[in-house]
């Protein structure tokens, strides 16, 4: 840890600036920095940003559900300034490892109206290019690229040569999923101008790997063994799994079709015995596949067959993946493209009713006709708003939902339980509830994904059939991971809640389904008694005992302690 005569000697925003600076090239003394302010007295702006800070190192730690506890109240804080815009940025890019593809378009909305009232600076750019990214993340490149618009020509000028090229590559993207044959040699040139030169990071290396991928898609095989050459040692030198698994799948696709099947071999074998590929689809059904072309190839039919259905496997996950976002996407925007139609269509209607009525006064026609005429058009903005009213109805329902189980999504948790704190008035406490289900993982990878999808939904009904007068709160808030708020309930109250769900996962049958494996989970309660009414301690202090129950064993319940022991060692 940093020892303190440097808090003594600068102002914690001179700190926290420098633990800014430092958050990506030099993460763990970023973390010192931000821990020695932890004694210091802050204000409540210097406090947030530090608590921001703190939640971008848990998000690329990957406790994607501890960075969303912090960064999202934060946002909240700040609805229209630089934070804001930052906290905001963070959460589309956790929003899209959750997969709440709805969520992350309603945030995008959000962002990209907050981009329009702030000056543009370097948080500018980035929670720009954010926003593009997630859109072609999920292959929405039209309205990617009119994003990237707002930032040619001399505004690219204006922005870092590592910027510069992230923007340029983020267009090399959106064009060639638009479009493959849009793509000539001169995207290579202009590539090559605006990121080789920069020092080596996942910005300024991903577009030769994008370059790379497009020689293989275009069938430029010899092509690919000679970009593969160039650019592998910069792309083995950030020691990034993701980024290995795609060029070597690359490079053996390349070697297969050119009929050099020992080398293509020799390729994906180390890629696929590396454990790290249960979690990533993708990779794995890239490189089984070939292994199992392969295997054919040398008429070893056996090897052939296992390969083939490991990767029919992990595809029909990626497919059910796939076929979620497509369907998240398409939701969302049929839904906003029916309101926008159906204002259309009332303003059209009002305009003509009105037309109507100025030229009965006009021509004296009469008063019955102009009362008729009236009701007509009160009739039809009545029946309008009531539509609409049913859209966003309709439009709330998927921003508050998890799709799955039909809980409450994160979002709506979030949001909930902070109302019922702040309106809490009662002498009795609220308890927070923080469950995982037992060895999921195990489930997915011996079951298959279709069995764990099933697991979380016969979870989802024993929720929802079990919910109380008591319950403000009931979601599901990340892949196997469970809350429930509590009102009027204390945490020993909230621990015999815990016992009876237990009981009810128990009573699940499962012997169609997983050979009647028992479900279970580990349990971490806290309630306002023990750490007072602010959500960011309350799931804290929630999460830190079921960290114990899981340490203890799992299949049980555990209260926060406030022990300080206790904490440090769920650190």
């Amino acid at each position: 840890m940093l020892s303190l005569p440097v808090s003594a000697t600068e102002a914690p925003v001179q700190l926290l600036a420098q633990a800014d600076t430092l958050r990506v090239t030099d993460p763990a003394k970023s973390r010192q920095l931000l821990q020695a302010l932890s004694n210091q007295s802050l204000t409540p702006a210097e406090q947030d940003y530090r608590d921001y800070l703190l939640g971008f190192h848990a998000a690329i730690a990957s406790d994607s559900d501890r960075a969303v506890s912090i960064i999202e109240p934060i946002s909240r804080r700040h609805p229209a300034d630089e934070l804001g815009l930052r906290a905001r940025a963070t959460l589309l890019s956790i929003y899209y490892g959750y997969r709440e593809w709805s969520e992350g378009l309603l945030l995008s909305a959000e962002l990209k109206a907050l981009l329009g009232q702030l000056p543009r600076n370097n948080t500018w750019y980035t929670a720009n290019i954010s926003v593009v990214n997630y859109y072609s993340n999920l292959q929405m490149y039209n309205e990617a690229l009119q994003l990237l618009e707002r930032v040619t020509g001399p505004e690219l000028a204006k922005v870092s040569g590592e910027m510069r090229c992230r923007y340029i590559a983020q267009e090399f993207r959106a064009q060639k999923g638009l479009d493959i044959n849009a793509i000539t040699p001169r995207w290579l040139a202009t590539l090559e101008a605006a990121c080789l030169s920069l020092p080596k990071s996942l910005y300024t290396v991903e577009p030769f790997i994008n370059w790379t991928r497009y020689l293989l898609d275009s069938g430029q095989y010899e092509a690919v063994l000679a970009a593969v050459g160039r650019y592998e040692p910069a792309i083995k030198a950030l020691n990034y799994f993701y980024y290995w698994v795609v060029l070597k799948n690359i490079e053996a696709q390349a070697l297969y079709a050119l009929g050099q099947y020992d080398e293509a071999e020799a390729k994906v074998d180390p890629i696929l015995a590396r454990q790290e590929m249960a979690d990533y689809s993708e990779g794995l059904v890239t490189a089984a596949t070939l292994k199992a072309k392969i295997r054919k190839q040398q008429n070893d039919y056996p090897q052939a067959y296992h390969w083939q259905q490991v990767a029919i496997e992990s595809e029909n996950s990626q497919n059910r993946l796939a076929a979620t976002q497509y369907l998240a996407v398409n939701n969302a925007q049929a839904t906003l493209r029916q309101a926008d139609e159906e204002l259309r269509l009332l303003s059209s209607h009002q305009a003509l009713l009105a037309n109507q009525v100025a030229r009965a006064e006009q021509n004296v026609i009469g008063t019955y006709l102009l009362i008729a005429l009236a009701a007509s058009l009160l009739f039809i903005t009545v029946f309008g708003i009531r539509r609409l009213q049913k859209q966003q109805q309709l439009l709330a329902r998927l921003a508050s939902t998890d799709s799955l189980t039909g809980l409450d999504n994160r979002r709506e948790f979030m949001q909930v339980t902070q109302q019922a704190l702040q309106h809490n008035s009662s002498a009795e406490p609220l308890s927070l509830i923080m469950f995982d289900l037992d060895n999921l993982k195990w489930v997915n990878d011996n079951y298959g994904h279709q069995a764990g999808d099933w697991v979380l939904m016969q979870v989802g009904e024993v929720l929802a059939a079990h919910l109380t007068d008591a319950t403000v709160s009931c979601a599901r808030v990340g892949g196997e991971e469970f809350v429930l708020c509590l009102k009027d309930t204390d945490v020993n109250q909230a621990l015999a809640y815990c016992h009876d769900i237990q009981n009810w996962l128990g009573d699940i049958d499962t012997q169609t389904q997983l050979d009647g494996l028992q479900l279970s989970a580990s349990f971490g309660v806290c309630d306002t008694d023990q750490v007072g009414k602010q959500l960011d301690s309350l799931i804290s202090g929630a999460d830190l005992a079921m960290y114990k129950a899981k340490k203890a064993g799992r299949r049980r319940a555990v209260k926060y302690s406030m022990d300080k022991k206790d904490k440090e060692e769920a650190i």
